[in-house]
């Protein structure tokens, strides 16, 4: 078998697993809009409320480890 028989085999077993996976998740329920999926994000809490532990770790980290107390 040279290289090309084998990235064509590839590709056709892609469009083979992609039509099972198409015909799969045509069987789950389908959520409502604006439903959340079954991932959990863990929270933590600030002065300012509840944020998820990926804002707190990133782009928020500074904003609210800050003091933001008006005199």
């Amino acid at each position: 078998m040279n290289i090309k028989e084998n990235i064509k085999r590839a590709k056709d077993r892609i469009k083979e697993l992609e039509v099972l996976i198409a015909a799969w998740e045509a069987t789950l329920p389908q959520k409502k809009f604006g439903e959340k999926n079954d991932h959990i994000e863990p929270t933590i809490t600030t002065p300012a409320g509840e944020i998820s532990e990926t804002l707190m770790s990133g782009a928020l980290r500074d904003h609210y480890m800050s003091e933001h107390r008006e005199y």
